[in-house]
């Protein structure tokens, strides 16, 4: 699935035709998390997320409501998906939400061209997510290369010890570890626990986190969880995310 969804993002993408200018200074996720920490709250990235190839997640709502109702439940940082085919994404959602909210803003996509960076700097990702499983070795540097020249932060994400060994390679500081297994979909955080001792940058735990448990145990190994499918789900999506900051 994951590589059928890579096809069609590499078919549908036709090159950035815009500038590499932005609205607003950049955020950092890295600082951010380290901010949290010493207040002695939970990192948590929370995620605008209305579906994915698995079905609704929300049936409704705004994005930039939705995004600021986590800011204030405490989310260090937010997450916004702009696939549209697969995830009901899109780039104008990025760019609303990088402006209703002060933290740092993450694009999350199957991004593998380095104008794919410039797309996010443009409409305000402050990071952009990169899936080191789904990529080349050339393509994962050019890509963590444009992120440097552009100041956006590059959030690897790794599945396996080869996918963190090819993040390193590349230049990779910032590491997302996906509990979910590529092949059967089905999430182990212990995949976290497995991985997070093999990696020497920022370590942010995605996939299958749903309570206060989860939050507790990931950051017992990694520095920031990132949450979509729960908070999305709740009826009360500031509360939800208080919940887990404070947990």
């Amino acid at each position: 699935m994951f590589e059928e969804i890579m096809r069609h993002c590499r078919q549908r993408f036709s090159g950035f035709k815009g500038n590499a200018e932005r609205r607003r200074e950049l955020r950092s996720f890295r600082e951010a998390i380290e901010s949290t920490r010493r207040r002695g709250l939970n990192p948590v990235i929370a995620e605008v997320k209305f579906r994915s190839p698995r079905g609704v997640i929300r049936a409704r709502g705004s994005g930039v409501e939705l995004a600021r109702a986590m800011e204030r439940g405490g989310a260090c940082g937010i997450s916004v998906l702009t696939e549209e085919r697969y995830f009901g994404g899109s780039l104008e959602r990025l760019r609303r939400v990088s402006e209703a909210v002060e933290v740092p803003v993450l694009r999350k996509d199957f991004l593998f061209h380095p104008e794919q960076v410039d797309e996010a700097y443009c409409h305000g990702a402050d990071g952009v997510l990169l899936i080191a499983g789904l990529l080349t070795e050339e393509e994962l540097a050019a890509l963590v290369r444009r992120c440097r020249e552009l100041g956006v932060e590059a959030l690897v994400e790794v599945h396996s010890r080869e996918d963190v060994e090819l993040a390193e390679s590349c230049g990779a500081e910032v590491f997302v570890i996906n509990n979910r297994d590529m092949r059967t979909l089905e999430t182990d955080l212990s995949r976290s626990e497995r991985l997070a001792g093999s990696i020497g940058g920022v370590r942010i735990s995605a996939s299958g986190v749903s309570s206060p448990e989860d939050v507790r145990r990931l950051l017992a190994c990694c520095d920031a969880v990132l949450v979509g499918t729960c908070i999305m789900r709740s009826p009360d999506v500031e509360e939800a995310t208080r919940r887990l900051v404070n947990a």
